[in-house]
């Protein structure tokens, strides 16, 4: 009668057939079928003939296909019939309109008639996601602008307060301007001789109306009663009334 005695002598495995004194886990090397083991110092992993392990993946994968393995008598390992393929990235959010663009890709830009570029008329995609800073598109008015206008389409202007035009340039006099007076800036009227005032409504007598006498026109005095003459300097006389 014959028996049969079972090897039982120490295997340390690093991989499939090299032995190393410094594995501590052995795994399935990520995106293949080879054995693997992570090396540090220490006491070493042991294995004996006949012994069957549960190969893992690295932390994140699933094993496809058997992860066991056998420890043959020659100190190798049995084939691995498994493998870690290797997870595709993560897919993006899904462009509905538009394109999909990848790091270091140029975009150039262009503007519509009437409107001038300012700035480089190119922006790059980085490795973050986002595009180097793009150009503006500034409005172009072939007239410039006046009194402060800022050109806001293709020759339109947009005026301050107080003036408005084509070119901005016709001031705004919300009350007109009275006796041929004309409106010269926002609310601001050019009189002519004889009269001043905001809206030139107010007579200029060059010389003052004296003795309680109102300026009524220009060098012209409306007198008290009781006076009369040119600047409202003479007494009137009894039964006598001179403007």
């Amino acid at each position: 009668m014959y028996y049969y005695t079972p090897l039982w002598f120490p295997v340390v495995v690093v991989d499939i057939t090299i032995a190393s004194a410094t594995l501590h886990k052995l795994q399935i090397l990520p995106g293949s079928s080879r054995l693997g083991g992570d090396s540090r110092d220490g006491p070493p992993q042991e294995f004996h003939v006949g012994q069957s392990v549960r190969v893992p993946c690295p932390k994140g994968q699933q094993v496809r296909g058997s992860g066991t393995v056998s420890c043959r008598p020659d100190q190798t390992w049995s084939p691995v019939s498994a493998g870690c393929p290797v997870a595709p990235p993560p897919r993006g959010p899904r462009v509905v309109r538009g394109a999909v663009f990848q790091f270091g890709d140029v975009a150039v830009y262009s503007c519509f008639g009437g409107y001038a570029m300012e700035g480089v008329g190119r922006s790059r995609c980085l490795e973050n996601g986002t595009w180097t800073p793009p150009p503006a598109c500034r409005a172009v008015c072939w007239l410039q602008c006046q009194n402060g206008g800022v050109c806001q389409r293709p020759n339109i202007c947009s005026c301050p307060e107080g003036w408005m035009g084509r070119l901005c340039e016709d001031p705004i006099c919300i009350l007109p301007c009275l006796n041929g007076g004309r409106c010269v800036a926002p609310y601001q009227c050019d009189c002519p001789s004889g009269w001043a005032g905001t809206r030139c409504h107010s007579a200029v007598c060059s010389s003052p109306c004296l003795n309680g006498g109102r300026c009524i026109r220009p060098n012209r005095c409306h007198c008290s009663p009781g006076w009369s003459g040119h600047g409202c300097s003479r007494k009137r006389k009894s039964g006598y009334y001179h403007m």
